[in-house]
């Protein structure tokens, strides 16, 4: 590892072999402490998720390749997160299958963010850029990689698994390791919840082990975290729960920490910040906003944007950008 370049790419040589690298500071986030509990927090990457290792690679690879637009399906995170690593590099067109899976923030988000197009019910029409791509394997695998670097004492690695791609990739992150002579020894964990089918590992990853947990443990876990300041999904909190119960390990928490509605005095100090910054900007986006806020999600970020609208406190107006149309917020 050559321990050097932004973000991730101080991996860069065991990273893909790409001639223009893109980088908004995804990686080295931080390992708190969470009720006793080891945790790698995936939320203080540039979007708030741990998809910004995957699209920061997958830019990397557009911007190389020279690609004008590319077409990805809708999901959630890693859309925005993609959308936004995107931003100036190529146009980029979001299939999502069913319109009435989209609530008016994400369109918000979508559309302020570059040149993205909405297309509804075409998949077959062209190749999509998905989620699950060997780019995305390669961006995800650092989250191992800096696991080791820090030397942790642990024996394993939980990692909550929808699809079971983010517990492959950090798989995969130490067998690296372990090719070019580092013993890497860790166990990994993928955690899913009982009555959810939508695990899928792939075979050559028998190496890992997988664990379960009832609804109610995934419930209860969430309520914890949330009292301890953690806002996230249950999947994540079940990866916590896990890590908690064997022990001696770490639990990969893939987003929702410093939530701004944590309490009244949170939002509170947030709201007079955001006032400093468009005081001293006359006017900004929400995106520009939100650079300020790094520890917080784009998604909170807007809805604080929109309740102090609401009250009166910020005034917002669309000003054309080229072809689009953008929103930028000053004080009343």
């Amino acid at each position: 590892m050559e321990r050097a370049g932004p973000g991730i790419w101080r991996y860069r040589s065991v990273l893909p072999k790409l001639e223009k690298v893109i980088s908004k500071g995804e990686g080295l986030t931080p390992v708190n402490t969470v009720g006793g509990v080891l945790v790698k927090n995936e939320r203080y990457n540039p979007t708030g998720t741990y998809s910004d290792r995957a699209s920061s690679v997958i830019a990397s690879y557009v911007l190389s390749k020279g690609f004008v637009t590319i077409r990805t399906k809708f999901e959630e995170d890693f859309t925005y997160s993609l959308a936004y690593y995107l931003n100036g590099v190529s146009s980029v067109e979001v299939v999502v299958e069913d319109p009435l899976s989209l609530d008016y923030l994400d369109v918000d988000i979508l559309l302020r963010t570059g040149n993205v197009k909405l297309v509804f019910g075409e998949n077959g029409k062209a190749s999509l850029l998905g989620y699950a791509t060997p780019l995305t394997v390669e961006g995800l695998k650092t989250i191992a990689l800096e696991i080791y670097e820090r030397r942790l004492r642990v024996d394993r690695v939980v990692v909550p698994a929808r699809t079971g791609l983010l517990a492959y990739s950090i798989w995969k992150g130490f067998r690296d390791l372990e090719d070019v002579g580092v013993n890497a020894s860790y166990e990994v964990v993928a955690t899913s919840i009982k009555g959810v089918k939508n695990l899928i590992l792939p075979e050559f990853a028998r190496s890992i082990k997988l664990v379960e947990i009832s609804r109610d443990e995934a419930f209860n876990s969430l309520v914890r975290l949330w009292k301890s300041g953690v806002k996230t999904k249950s999947l994540s909190a079940s990866a916590y729960t896990v890590a908690e119960n064997m022990g001696n390990s770490i639990a990969v928490v893939t987003m929702g920490f410093r939530p701004l509605s944590a309490s009244r005095k949170a939002d509170k100090d947030v709201r007079k910040e955001i006032i400093r910054v468009l005081e001293r900007s006359g006017e900004a986006t929400a995106y520009e906003v939100w650079k300020v806020f790094p520890a917080y999600s784009l998604r909170g970020i807007y809805k604080v944007l929109e309740s102090m609208e609401e009250m009166g406190k910020v005034c917002s107006e669309f000003k054309s950008k080229g072809r689009r149309k953008v929103r930028y917020y000053r004080v009343c």
